[in-house]
């Protein structure tokens, strides 16, 4: 789909920001399912992007952003797992008096 620069730089900016700050901001497992969710939905639409106008430095950023993207899906797999294993009994302590 070709779009102009701003929205292209724009699309690039956003799939970052969900990269870098909205991952970060999850909490729980349930949260981070939904992160999934839409963050692979945009990248889907970052994919698609193309611009003739864009500047090298523009497609390199759009290269970036999507390596982030995965990178970060990647960790949240794994963060999903770890939230999702129950946590081990903690030992009960006996008081015995004599």
């Amino acid at each position: 789909m070709n779009v102009s620069v701003k929205e292209f730089r724009n699309s690039v900016d956003h799939l970052y920001r969900m990269a870098n700050v909205d991952y970060h901001a999850c909490v729980g497992a349930q949260e981070l399912r939904y992160w999934v969710e839409r963050v692979e939905r945009v990248i889907g639409l970052v994919e698609a992007l193309e611009c003739k106008r864009a500047k090298p430095a523009d497609r390199e950023e759009h290269g970036k952003s999507l390596e982030a993207a995965h990178k970060r899906l990647e960790q949240a797999a794994k963060r999903i797992q770890e939230l999702e294993q129950p946590e081990p009994k903690k030992p009960t302590l006996t008081l015995c008096v004599h």
